[in-house]
């Protein structure tokens, strides 16, 4: 990308993005071949993925692991 502005809040919390004509058409067009539909089907032809999915989904279900407010990003 050529440029990203960020547009704050009246106390510089980051709130939005811009970015050019040029880049959003190329984003855009990236996506437009991209759906649901394909994205679940490339999900269920990786079964590491799969699995990975279905441990993390039974360990939410169980509460095991650090709450989002504690993990680095």
């Amino acid at each position: 990308m050529t440029s990203v502005q960020y547009v704050t809040d009246d106390k510089g919390n980051p709130v939005a993005v811009q970015i050019s004509i040029k880049d959003w058409k190329l984003i855009k067009t990236e996506l437009e071949y991209y759906d649901e539909e394909t994205e679940m089907f490339e999900i269920l032809a990786d079964s590491e993925f799969l699995d990975s999915i279905m441990r993390g989904r039974e360990q939410a279900r169980q509460r095991i692991g650090k709450p989002m407010s504690e993990i680095p990003i």
